[in-house]
């Protein structure tokens, strides 16, 4: 019998393989952007080149703001649509739509929250100047779409073309980001609405600090409003009495994502006598970076930097006389508002007007390859209800993001500040997420204030949630600009934020109650106060800063429990862990040992020694759970004073040592599991604290892995180190530069420019970014180039 039609067919096979693997090969690289051409194009005033260097990074030449801005969106939506298009749709409750039922619990979040009709009047509100800026952007946008020869590969794998860009969507976009720096209040209200109700007052205060030892030290003066308290130890102890001690998985030991490092230092500190700003955003990292970098040239004009895509504004970056960057406040901008139901009739609520009827409006939300879904959303005078009710009873947000009146443009102005004072005047009106503003300017002067809207709250702190029925709590609109703080050319020579407290007690409006640990800043204080003759190299060396004294106090913990026990190592366990211990050296680098033990230890702790109590918070709510930034504070007093009557599982451990030591070994066997290692010798940061940055497309296709994302490799820095850096994000970009000086200034972000994997600029940034090598911020050597030509339109 033959079997040459096996061969024949597997010929046959081969060649069709092959013809399909080449003609997704050049579909792919059919939609790769077009460079070296020239467009005639509707909307140009005036001719405008773009220039790329080799990085990708786009050298924008225009006679007019509008001609440069509609160049910008041109570009960005080249290389980085499908991410514009995924942002705009997250805010609108769309990825349903087109990713199918997982995504079904985002969307009916969103169009509760109701970010789409927000974004429609916010854009309505918009002056002339900020409109004109947006409506040239999303033109350019809009006209990369129709010149696109093939769309980018996501929309063709997923089958959809996107749509048209709106005024809307670069909002959403806006709002999006509103989201991830301020919405986790939210779920803290609720966490410490159920602790109240739960333990009382005393006992929230004790668990609930809004600052820690580091930020104190930093503080200048400043009081916190919930300083750290003293040990309520009979109110604790009464806790405890008949219940569990043995409870755990109560406790979320989250590291620092949605954060930053600023600092500025003045002429006092510098080399030549300039003022320099350094600004690393830390944010959850994803491929493609969330930032795209750009540069404008304006006749004299002139602005270098990073921008959002879908959004005409440079988030942080230089204009010759002014630097500017950001740091997430970590305040609290919304509240959740108790509704007072009517007893005889449930579709109506108490205001201080006296009663009113529930709003409500229906959502459809298309999913792909199932029927549409209905959402019915209840609105109130104060925001949405949301859809899990606190306590048993509705609840309504009052967002900032959801008043038209906090969103805007407004800086773009930073583009024409001509020193800090201006910039900071500007940073104090306007609108958008609040974040804390740093500013340099080239006559040597630095400053700080907050951006963005701050709730003038009367009645209230914002901590938990209460009724606002009576008209004796709620928000009276806004803190004026004019009286946000500020600090301008201190007397130390440099300004430091690492996302921890800026204001206290001194300062009479709430900003907020969870601001990260001082120990960054005290860490970034530390070392400008021994430094002098500062360049903008001096800078980066700070910036990726991997000490980390915050462990230190764990450490001393361990090696004081082995050292009580030597008695009880009769095989010699406790002396070579002992020694591995004590090898590490201060520093979170990827060959430091001692480290990811210390890291499990301290999170191994907080949940064993915290969570018992917990238990009554999780009769009251089953999803409950306890995490706030500064609890190492409550966890320390507990650790220090090790009372017996507060020591976890008590029926297992005689004492506080015995329960310390067990959980040294339990964290020992985790950190190596983490690692796949049964050697101490083996068992380095490296291992364990490795970058995994994604492309949304691998978690559906992992065997696009390799050339989706970037490599797994192991990172410098940890969440309590100045190179903040975990599996989950780091530094989105670094920037360090002088204001006049931008020749001179370095610049880093993970990845590259381009969205599409078969694009040089897709991951040609990343080894810097890993490495710390120097990179500068100006857009190189011309490799590229673009031509827009203005037409006429009849």
């Amino acid at each position: 019998m033959s079997f040459k039609w096996v061969g024949r067919v597997a010929v046959a096979a081969l060649s069709v393989m092959v013809a399909v693997i080449g003609g997704a090969f050049w579909i792919l690289r059919a939609s790769l952007p077009e460079r070296d051409v020239a467009y005639a194009m509707a909307g140009f005033h005036a001719p405008v080149d773009v220039e790329f260097d080799r990085h990708g990074i786009p050298r924008i030449r225009a006679a007019t703001r509008e001609d440069a801005f509609r160049a910008l969106g041109f570009v960005t939506a080249q290389e980085r649509l499908f991410q514009m298009d995924l942002l705009r749709r997250r805010s609108a409750g769309r990825l349903a739509e087109i990713l199918g039922a997982p995504l079904l619990k985002s969307d009916r979040w969103h169009r509760a929250m109701g970010f789409g009709q927000v974004a429609a009047d916010i854009v309505a509100r918009l002056p002339d100047d900020q409109k004109g800026v947006l409506t040239a952007y999303i033109g350019g946008i809009n006209q990369a779409m129709e010149k696109a020869k093939v769309l980018p590969f996501e929309f063709l794998a997923l089958g959809y073309r996107p749509e048209p860009w709106r005024a809307e969507d670069s909002l959403l976009v806006v709002l999006g980001m509103f989201e991830t720096l301020t919405w986790g209040l939210g779920e803290k209200e609720r966490m410490t609405t159920v602790m109240e109700a739960a333990l009382g007052p005393e006992i929230l205060a004790f668990f609930t600090p809004d600052s820690d030892r580091y930020a104190d030290s930093v503080a200048a003066g400043s009081i916190a409003r919930r300083p750290p308290q003293p040990l309520p130890r009979e109110a604790l102890a009464a806790l405890l009495s008949g219940s569990s001690r043995r409870q755990a998985g109560l406790v979320g030991v989250s590291e620092v994502v949605a954060g930053s490092n600023g600092w500025l230092v003045g002429p006092k500190k510098t080399r030549d006598g300039r003022a320099i700003l350094a600004n690393d955003m830390h944010l959850e990292l994803r491929v493609p970076n969330i930032w795209y970098r750009a540069e404008v040239h304006l006749g004299d004009g002139f602005l270098s930097g990073i921008t959002l895509p879908g959004v005409p504004l440079f988030i942080s970056g230089a204009n010759r006389r002014v630097a500017w960057g950001f740091t997430n406040v970590a305040g609290d901008f919304l509240d959740f508002v108790s509704l007072d139901v009517d007893g005889q009739n449930p579709a109506v609520y108490r205001t201080p007007s006296g009663s009113a009827e529930f709003g409500s409006r229906r959502e459809t939300i298309r999913v792909k390859g199932r029927p549409d879904t209905t959402v019915e959303v209840r609105t109130t005078i104060w925001g949405p209800v949301l859809p899990e009710p606190l306590l048993g009873k509705p609840v309504a947000v009052h967002w900032t993001a959801l008043d038209p009146v906090a969103t805007d443009l407004d800086l773009l102005r930073l583009g024409d500040a001509e020193d800090v004072f201006e910039a900071l005047s500007i940073l104090q009106q306007a609108g958008g997420p609040p974040l804390n503003g740093l500013v340099a300017d080239g006559k040597g002067n630095i400053g700080w204030t907050y951006a963005g809207k701050i709730p003038a709250r009367d009645g209230l702190d914002g901590l938990v949630s209460r009724s606002w029925a009576d008209g004796t709590a709620g928000w009276k609109g806004y803190v004026p600009g004019k009286d946000k703080p500020r600090i301008v050319n201190p007397p130390a020579g440099y300004l430091v934020n690492a996302n921890q407290r800026m204001a206290g007690r001194e300062y009479s409006h709430v900003i907020g109650h969870d601001f990260d640990s001082g120990y960054r800043a005290y860490r970034i204080s530390e070392r400008l106060a021994e430094m002098g003759d500062i360049t903008e190299w001096d800078l980066l060396k700070v910036q990726l800063d991997t000490q980390t004294d915050f462990y230190r106090y764990y450490e001393n913990l361990a090696l004081a429990v082995l050292d009580r026990k030597r008695t009880d190592d009769t095989e010699g366990e406790l002396s070579h862990l002992r020694r591995y211990l004590q090898s590490w050296d201060g520093r979170a680098e990827p060959a430091s040992l001692g480290l990811p033990i210390l890291a499990e230890f301290r999170r191994i702790l907080a949940d064993a020694v915290l969570s018992p109590f917990f238990a009554r918070c999780r009769e009251l709510d089953p999803d409950f759970e306890y995490n706030w930034r500064n609890m190492d504070e409550p966890l320390r007093a507990l650790l220090e004073a090790q009372a017996p009557e507060l020591q976890p599982d008590r029926d297992v451990y005689p004492d506080w040592d015995a329960f310390i030591l067990a959980k040294l070994k339990e964290a020992t066997h985790r950190a190596m599991a983490n690692c796949g290692t049964r050697s101490l010798e083996n068992l380095t940061w490296g291992c364990v604290n490795k970058a995994r940055i994604e492309h949304p497309f691998s978690a559906v296709a992992p065997l696009l892995d390799a050339v989706l994302n970037m490599p797994e490799q192991a990172i410098p820095g940890c969440g309590h180190c100045v190179r903040l850096a975990n599996s989950r994000g780091g530094a989105s970009e670094r920037l360090v530069v002088a204001p006049g000086r931008e020749a001179n200034a370095i610049f880093h972000m993970p990845a590259g420019q381009s969205g599409h994997p078969l694009s040089e600029f897709y991951r040609d940034q990343q080894k810097n970014w890993v490495d710390g090598v120097a990179a500068e911020l100006l857009a190189g050597k011309t490799v590229h180039r673009l031509k827009f030509r203005p037409i006429k339109t009849s």
